[in-house]
């Protein structure tokens, strides 16, 4: 076993502690400039969620036949086919998030810091 699953579970440890973080419009973001950074930031995340979203389902397709067997006491179902399906769509909708951002950081452009 590897620390995937504990890596993705501190991912969004960290995801919704940044979401819990602003829910106060008072004091989330001081300026436009932190606006953008955070931005850009979300879309450099949306990038990476896509890869990932991407290798799981190109894991989920060399799984063996024998590993997707179902558990005792139920008939057998499609489980990667359905799974693989459903990952490939969430990957479909990260790109469409990517692309968003992508707008929202040209339309930030102004307030970028200084490199």
């Amino acid at each position: 076993m590897n620390d995937h699953p504990a890596r993705a579970a501190a991912a969004a440890a960290h995801i919704r502690d940044l979401a819990e973080a602003t829910t106060d419009p008072h004091r989330a973001y001081a300026t436009p400039a932190e606006i953008a950074v955070v931005t850009g930031s979300l879309r450099e995340l949306a990038r990476h969620l896509e890869d990932a979203l991407r290798q799981l389902e190109v894991h989920i397709g060399r799984r063996d036949a024998g590993d997707w067997a179902a558990p005792d006491g139920e008939r057998d179902r499609p489980y990667a086919r359905q799974a693989g399906g459903a990952v490939q769509s969430a990957r479909a909708e990260a790109h469409n998030m990517v692309r968003a951002l992508d707008r929202a950081m040209k339309a930030l452009d102004p307030f970028k810091p200084a490199p």
